[in-house]
Order: structure tokens, then sequence, then C-alpha cells
């Protein structure tokens, strides 16, 4: 037996996004008119984010039918990302869709706010906004002094959901900056490098997961802040990758007549 919303909850979780995918590189409309004056067109879905029945994805059998039912388990997404999600939960994770909710929900708030959706922002103004974003430690410090793993990867996460989103937070989930996402950008060969860009950082969280659970890097020093990789490989390429990630960007920069940027990496010996 299924756990299936209420008309309720799921007109709760549609409102609460603008009817808009929850997804944030998609972000696609989902309710407009239909071709008879009194039809109204419904292409989004009412996704549960814990499987509503036994087998399904990402099922919780802890959970209550109650709970299965609730606002707090469903996401609001187009029939694609509905599909997306479902046909690869080791990619879209509990946490990943309860982001994406979050997300869409504070970027619904804003538009509000400002009387602005996306498709107002010129290309020269994404890409100095993604400048903005890259311009932190976690692309100018080797990966040995990384102050803390979890805050290296924290600021990982924060620049993808900036990229994909145009949306920058502070640590405390605040929105420090706000512009548009990569698939905003017009330039087609830009929007493919900023893709390019999103698969690297990706790769740079998933090999770091896999890094921790092998216990591949040690810590040292006063509050255990710096680290140390038993595979020396690996530590030149967590930074040369972060290297190559600013290099892409920087030529998008030259490209529209912007400077490119090179963020210099500091060097200390021990």
């Amino acid at each position: 037996m299924r756990d299936d919303f209420r008309k309720t909850t799921i007109n709760l979780l549609a409102n609460r996004v603008g009817w808009k995918c929850s997804n944030p590189g998609c972000r696609r409309t989902t309710r407009g008119a239909g071709t008879e004056p009194t039809d109204v067109i419904n292409i989004g879905v009412a996704a549960h984010i814990t499987a509503a029945a036994k087998g399904g994805p990402r099922y919780d059998s802890n959970m209550t039918t109650q709970e299965r039912k609730s606002y707090e388990n469903g996401i609001w997404l187009c029939q694609s990302c509905s599909k997306l999600i479902d046909s690869d939960v080791q990619r879209y994770t509990v946490d990943i869709l309860k982001k994406w909710k979050e997300i869409s929900e504070q970027m619904a708030v804003l538009e509000l706010e400002t009387g602005k959706e996306n498709g107002l922002t010129t290309d020269r103004e994404i890409i100095k906004f993604l400048v903005y974003c890259f311009d932190r430690p976690a692309f100018r410090d080797p990966i040995s002094q990384e102050g803390r793993m979890e805050d290296f990867d924290k600021a990982l996460e924060d620049t993808i959901i900036a990229l994909n989103t145009g949306i920058l937070r502070t640590r405390d989930g605040s929105i420090l900056r706000k512009s548009e996402g990569k698939s905003s950008v017009n330039n087609e060969e830009w929007r493919e490098k900023l893709n390019v860009i999103g698969d690297m950082l990706s790769a740079l969280r998933r090999r770091l997961k896999i890094a921790k659970a092998a216990g591949a890097y040690s810590t040292y020093g006063e509050g255990e802040v710096m680290y140390c990789f038993s595979d020396r490989q690996l530590g030149e390429w967590f930074d040369s990758t972060r290297e190559e990630i600013v290099k892409i960007l920087s030529s998008i920069c030259e490209e529209m007549g912007m400077p490119g940027f090179h963020f210099p990496r500091n060097k200390y010996r021990w």
C-alpha cells in the first residue's frame, strides 16, 4: 500500500517553490495555460523523498505512514527530474533532495522580495558572480593546508550550488549574493565550460569522500588542522584539479574581455 500525499500537501509543495521544479539546475515552470480559456496544464510532480511504498527509491522502513505522506517528505519536481532522481538513488540521496527543496524555497522567497526572476542577468554579470564565488581559500591553498576537511567539502558544495543556482550562501545558510546559474549563460561554449567545471567540482567531492573512508590522509598540528596524504599523487591530484578549474574559468573571462585570474598557490615548508 502506498502512502500518497493529500491534495493539500501537493498544493503546498508546489506553491512554496512557485510551481517551479525544485532541482536547482532545472527550475522549470511546471504550470501554465492550456488551449481552452479555462484549461491549466501542469507538468509537475509531488515526488516522495523517501519512497511511498516498500521497495521504492530511498525507502525508509523506520518512517511512519504519516511521516511518509507528510510535507517534509515531499519535493516538487518536473516530470523529467522526478524520473531522474528515482533512476539513480546513489547520486540523488535524501540529503541532496532536502537541500534542493531548501534552496528552491529560498529562491522563491527571494524572487518575491526582489520582484526578479531568472532570465534578467547578462553572461558578463553571471561570470563576474562566479569569479567572486571562486575567490576563496578552497581554490588557493594546497590541500595539505586546508583548515578542516569538513570545511573544504562544504566550500565545494556551496560553490557547486552557486554554479547551478546563482545563489552564494554563508556558512550559516544565509544568502550572501544572488545571480543566476550556469544554465542561464547564453554563450554555448562558455556554458559547456561551466558544465565541465561543475563535473570537476563534483569529482573532487566524491574523491574526498572515498579518501576519508579509506584513511588516505592523516591530521596533525594543534587542533589537527594540517593534513598529510599517504598517497602523494592523490594530494597532487586535488591541487591540480582545482588549478585546472581556475584555468577554465579564467579562459572564459579572457574570451569575454575581462582580465584572467590566477590564484597564487601558497607554498609552505615544514
